[in-house]
């Protein structure tokens, strides 16, 4: 029996092939490919992205369970469903959100708060067994607070208003070479300018020891949690915690784990990648099929 996992967020999307047997369950195959949305993506460019990992990890298996962002609604998860299986042979394929995915790898099976920080963000509720609230997704215009893309918006605006001190100026443009003009046309006329605003999370984390970027992360930090975990009852987050997915999550770990500590709130784990938990699970517990 084989089982395709996709992790599509999105920057990027991790694809995993596990064989199993009655026994054992092993990672047969792995790619990296670009990111997928069903909310950014039309059906073409998705079928696209979706051939270049069946040429890279194969194309028939038994089951294929597909995690991603924006993939919340029924309307979604059934245009994810026919784009998978107009390029995949597979009589089994379910969609779901990377909500969903996040929160089965950090909760397992108890309850508790699930919260992806990755290029977007976003948390919900998991009662154990399935998400039974979730915050609203509202995108990287109005939202995603936490998510690289809010850091990136944070701190292009304050290098091309001449806000950040003049050394971190200096250093962005020798890094860059960007004007307004560039930024402009990548934001408005560019495809996926989230992942885009997103992309200078390298910079963030190389230049953190500046008190300037320093004050930056800690200050989105603390407006995504004051945000974010409001519509969460007290008893929720001081008992049942709080799991973290995605990468700038992990990043800042040490910044979260004190902002909460500060709150009396309690943390349960941080994980990159969901999938990876998805795979231990999978792996200990053969036939489960995620």
């Amino acid at each position: 029996m084989t089982i395709l996992l996709a992790d599509a967020g999105s920057t990027k999307t991790d694809w995993v092939c596990l064989t199993e047997n009655q026994c054992i369950a092993c990672i047969d195959g792995s790619f990296s490919g670009p990111g997928i949305s069903p909310v950014h993506n039309d059906s073409e460019s998705i079928c696209n992205i979706l051939m270049q990992a069946r040429d890279a990890i194969g194309h028939s298996f038994d089951h294929i369970r597909f995690f991603g962002t924006g993939v919340g609604s029924p309307e979604l998860k059934m245009k994810i469903e026919e784009c998978v299986a107009s390029v995949f042979n597979c009589p089994d394929i379910k969609a779901d959100s990377d909500m969903a995915a996040a929160a089965r790898a950090v909760l397992g099976n108890s309850p508790g708060i699930a919260c992806i920080m990755g290029t977007g963000s976003n948390s919900c509720h998991y009662n154990g067994s399935a998400i039974d609230r979730k915050s609203a997704s509202l995108g990287f215009i109005l939202d995603d607070d936490g998510g690289g893309v809010a850091f990136g918006k944070r701190l292009l605006a304050d290098i091309f208003k001449n806000v950040a001190p003049g050394k971190i100026i200096e250093l962005f443009h020798s890094s860059y070479r960007l004007s307004t003009p560039d930024v402009v046309r990548h934001i408005y006329r560019e495809p996926s300018p989230n992942r885009w605003i997103a992309g200078f999370m390298p910079f963030i984390v190389d230049h953190i020891e500046n008190p300037y970027i320093a004050n930056l992360v800690d200050s989105q930090i603390e407006r995504f949690i004051s945000r974010e975990f409001a519509i969460y009852p007290d008893s929720e987050l001081t008992d049942e915690g709080v799991g973290f997915v995605g990468s700038v999550a992990c990043l800042f770990e040490d910044r979260i784990r004190k902002a909460f500590y500060d709150r009396g709130w309690k943390v349960r784990n941080f994980t990159p990648k969901p999938l990876e938990e998805l795979i231990r699970n999978e792996m200990n517990s053969p036939g489960a099929i995620i």
